[in-house]
């Protein structure tokens, strides 16, 4: 358990300093980045606010609604988490890097009311590293389940 401990504290601090990173993005961009609306010609990729007032892909839904369900996920996750540490930790570790990144969204739901996203693709979908985390966790615990289900 002390040799995971430290592995785990090796793996998430970079999960930690990259939410860090992207809330200075966020308010770096909120000052200076132009809103998405105003993009001409989106490429690619491009830098521009979008300000996602609901859940996973802009689905309406009152604040209050979200910051509780976001509590419940979080309460479901940090349970995965200790339920899994010693007997399954690439399942532990997965969720943990769902909850950072989830953490990084609270926060700006918290302080700005809305999630700020700055990395918009082919114009349309819109993302934040947090949001990245989260999805490389799922991605991650995907496989670790998958992993776990095989060796049972």
């Amino acid at each position: 358990m002390k040799n995971l401990g430290k592995h785990l504290y090796w793996l998430l601090t970079p999960a930690i300093v990259l939410v860090l990173i992207d809330e200075s993005i966020k308010a770096f961009a909120l000052k200076h980045f132009p809103d998405e609306q105003l993009l001409v010609n989106p490429g690619i990729i491009d830098f521009a606010i979008h300000k996602n007032w609901g859940l996973a892909f802009d689905i309406p839904f009152r604040r209050e609604f979200i910051l509780l369900i976001s509590v419940v996920i979080g309460f479901f996750l940090v349970e995965m988490i200790l339920k899994n540490l010693k007997t399954n930790p690439k399942i532990a570790f997965s969720s943990l890097i769902i909850l950072i990144g989830a953490l990084g969204n609270v926060f700006d739901r918290i302080y700005y009311g809305f999630t700020v996203d700055y990395l918009i693709f082919f114009g349309k979908s819109a993302l934040n590293i947090s949001d990245l985390l989260i999805i490389f966790g799922v991605v991650l615990l995907l496989i670790s389940s998958r992993h776990s289900t095989e060796h049972e």
